[in-house]
C-alpha cells in the first residue's frame, strides 16, 4: 500500500497601512483543500483584525474565504495553518467534457501567443506522433535550460510572451511560458498556485490533461511535482488564482509580506 508524505504547512499573508482604513473588503484564495492528491487536516484560520468571514468555492473549484472589517485598523493579518497527507502519486482525476476543459485549452489574459512564442513553439512545439506526457517532459527541460531565474525583472502584469523574450523571470512567468506553448498544442493545462517544502513563499506550476488526468509540472525547478507539493487553487492564468483581492476605504500606503513555511 501507497505510503502518504505528511507535511506541515503555515502561510502568513499581511498588510500594513501607513493610514488607518475601513471598510475593508477581502476575499482570500490561500486555503489547502482535500482532493485525490491531498488530504488536509488540522486546518485553522486566524484573521487579524478578528472578524466573522464565510466560506464558498469559486467557478474553478477553489475555496475561498470572504469577509468585511468595519472598524479602523492599520494592519490585516491571516495565517493558515495544518497537516497535509500527499500521495506518491500525484495525479488528478480530470473530466474530459469538452465543456470542463474549454478554460484550459485556449489562450488566456497572461498567455496570449505573439511572435517570441510562435518562434519558440516552432523549435520545440509538439512533434508527430509525440504523445503529452513526452512533450510536457521534453518542454519541461527545455524552458528550465533557456529561462532564468531572476527576481525584479518582471511584475505581477507581466505576460508569457514578454517574460519569454526577456529570457528571465519567477515561477508565475516559467507557468504562463508553459501554459501558452501547450495550448497552443491545444492540450488542455492550467495555471496552479500552492506551496512547496523549503520555499519562503507561495509557488506557482502547471497540470496538463492527459489520458483522463492532471499531471503536476513544474518548469521552474525542472521536475514533475512530487510529495513535497501542496495544491492551493488552479484556473487559467495567475489572475484565477490571486491570493489577497480586496477593497477597503482610506489613504495612504500599503506593505505586503508573506511567509511560507512547510515541513516534514
Amino acid at each position: 500500500m501507497q505510503e502518504n508524505r505528511t507535511l506541515q504547512f503555515r502561510y502568513c499573508m499581511s498588510l500594513e497601512f501607513s493610514e488607518p482604513v475601513w471598510k475593508h473588503q477581502f476575499a482570500l484564495r490561500m486555503i489547502p483543500q482535500t482532493d485525490d492528491r491531498q488530504t488536509i487536516s488540522a486546518c485553522r484560520i486566524d484573521l487579524k483584525p478578528e472578524c466573522d468571514y464565510s466560506d464558498s468555492v469559486d467557478s474553478f473549484g477553489n475555496r475561498y474565504i470572504y469577509g468585511e472589517i468595519d472598524r479602523l485598523h492599520n494592519e490585516f493579518c491571516v495565517e493558515v495553518s495544518g497537516e497535509a497527507a500527499v500521495r506518491k502519486d500525484t495525479q488528478l482525476a480530470c473530466d474530459n467534457k469538452m465543456i470542463e476543459l474549454a478554460p484550459y485549452r485556449f489562450p488566456s489574459q497572461y498567455t496570449k501567443a505573439g511572435d517570441a512564442l510562435k518562434k519558440y513553439y516552432r523549435l520545440h512545439g509538439l512533434r508527430e506522433g509525440e504523445g503529452v506526457l513526452a512533450f510536457a517532459a521534453r518542454l519541461l527541460h527545455q524552458i528550465y535550460e533557456d529561462m532564468e531565474y531572476v527576481q525584479g525583472v518582471t511584475d505581477i502584469r507581466t505576460t508569457a510572451e514578454e517574460a519569454l523574450a526577456g529570457k528571465r523571470g519567477v515561477c508565475q512567468d516559467y507557468a504562463h511560458i508553459m501554459l501558452a506553448l501547450c495550448r497552443i498544442a491545444d492540450i488542455p493545462s492550467r495555471y496552479v498556485v500552492g506551496m512547496m517544502q523549503g520555499e519562503g513563499f507561495s509557488h506557482a506550476w502547471v497540470e496538463v490533461c492527459a489520458d483522463g488526468r492532471w499531471y503536476g509540472i513544474d518548469p521552474t525547478n525542472d521536475q514533475v511535482v512530487d510529495d513535497t507539493y501542496i495544491k492551493i487553487s488552479h484556473g487559467r492564468d495567475y489572475q484565477d488564482c490571486i491570493v489577497n483581492r480586496g477593497t477597503f476605504r482610506g489613504g495612504g500606503t500599503q506593505t505586503q509580506r508573506v511567509e511560507v513555511v512547510v515541513t516534514v
